[in-house]
């Protein structure tokens, strides 16, 4: 059955696309409009930087182990119902989370030297997000789009009451971990996937292999996605770090609506009836460049004014930036499309491959432009390591979709 048929069978694809998007934008974009401008405001640009950089290297954490689970279950799934299996992933939780208190622990007190308060925070909001970005999933398994819209909305609230709190006290983590404890008892009122068994099932050894890889893949894309925080904060400051976020600020809310569409793509593109033709991957791909041209042309227009608007304090040493900091956001938000289908139909060693080179040009790059032309040569990086991978997605994905064999469920 092709997509087209699947969607006209379930006429619930469009309405899927609207609440996975509307979750993203009501979520993401509370953090975006509401939290990070406040932060920006109420600390000084050098702390505001290394409040970026901090929540870059938690985000990574969390994301890395919680969203590589998800996905790990979102594609084996059906091997394990047709297996009539239960087990590993509860137990694969709770050592993920715990290692990743401990790293994050370790960091945040000794690499940057944060307060104990904002350090326990920070442990809360990791821990609290492995588990949401887990056990989230069964909303995808299940296509219930619905229920990610209902969590996110009360994040979202969570993040607005959470800015209250630190009017008052000198804790900025509060809102993040605030709306993750919100989404966890929604979550945990409509999912019972932590009722399943803590055993270990035979499957365990071949998911482990297959987490590891998704988690080595999801790091790498992590740590490049935060890699401007990284390479700026120790070179240049927290100053440049709070410049260059705002310049791209912009350019990279176009993903809070392209992301949460492929995560809709990647939940159709699980169900046994599916079947990816290379029509189909081009459409999607071409449908993707199209919306980043166009929202680029937006951008264009809106961010001087919206930028200047939210982020008064930097605004005019950003202003130089925004056109291409936005440009390397947009492409690298259109890789996403295509990623999902790529991540779905390609072996598991693709991503590594992918991620191996993309990171290493972009660190190469990055560090000697940084250097040599500052703030635009790390743009300019930023730009070309893109372009790479987004040419690599299409070249692997054209030749995989092109065989139609369905590699991460073997």
């Amino acid at each position: 059955m092709s997509v087209w048929s699947l969607i006209k069978g379930k006429k619930e694809f469009s309405k899927d696309i609207v609440y996975n998007v509307g979750a993203s934008l009501v979520l993401v974009g509370t953090m975006q409009i509401v939290v990070y401008p406040f932060l920006a405001w109420k600390y000084v640009s050098a702390e505001y930087g290394e409040i970026l950089t901090v929540m870059g290297i938690v985000q990574t954490i969390s994301a890395t182990c919680g969203n590589a689970l998800n996905n790990v279950r979102l594609m084996l799934d059906t091997e394990y119902g047709k297996d009539g299996k239960k087990g590993d992933f509860n137990l694969l939780l709770i050592v993920l989370t715990v290692t990743s208190v401990i790293i994050t622990t370790g960091i945040v007190l000794g690499g940057f030297g944060q307060s104990v308060g904002n350090s326990i925070f920070l442990v809360l909001y990791v821990a609290m997000g492995i588990i949401n970005s887990y056990f989230c999933v069964y909303f995808r398994i299940i296509l219930n789009f619905k229920k990610v819209f209902l969590q996110n909305l009360f994040g979202a609230a969570g993040l607005g009451v959470g800015i209250l709190f630190v009017y008052y006290i000198p804790i900025w983590p509060i809102p993040f971990v605030l709306s993750e404890l919100i989404q966890l008892v929604v979550i945990w009122k409509y999912c019972d996937l932590y009722k399943e068994p803590y055993g270990i099932t035979d499957r365990m050894g071949s998911t482990i292999l297959k987490l590891l890889i998704l988690m080595a893949t999801t790091l790498s894309g992590n740590l490049i996605n935060y890699l401007d925080r990284l390479l700026l904060y120790p070179l240049l400051g927290g100053d440049a770090v709070s410049v260059y976020s705002v310049a791209s600020f912009f350019g990279k809310t176009f993903g809070i609506i392209m992301t949460p569409t492929a995560g809709v793509l990647l939940g159709y593109y699980s169900q046994k009836e599916y079947k990816m033709t290379c029509r189909k991957f081009w459409g999607i791909n071409v449908a993707a460049l199209i919306g980043g041209v166009v929202f680029l042309g937006i951008s264009m227009l809106f961010s001087p004014i919206i930028t200047r608007l939210l982020y008064p304090k930097v605004y005019d040493e950003a202003a130089v930036y925004i056109l291409w900091a936005n440009i390397a956001s947009i492409i690298s938000v259109i890789c996403i499309l295509t990623q999902s289908a790529v991540l779905k139909f390609a072996p598991a060693w693709i991503q590594l491959l992918k991620e191996g080179i993309y990171g290493g040009l972009y660190i190469f790059l990055g560090m000697y432009m940084l250097k040599k032309y500052g703030l635009m040569g790390f743009c300019t990086a930023s730009i070309i390591a893109n372009i790479s991978k987004l040419v690599i997605l299409y070249f692997f994905g054209h030749i995989y979709v092109r065989r139609g064999r369905n590699f991460p469920q073997r």
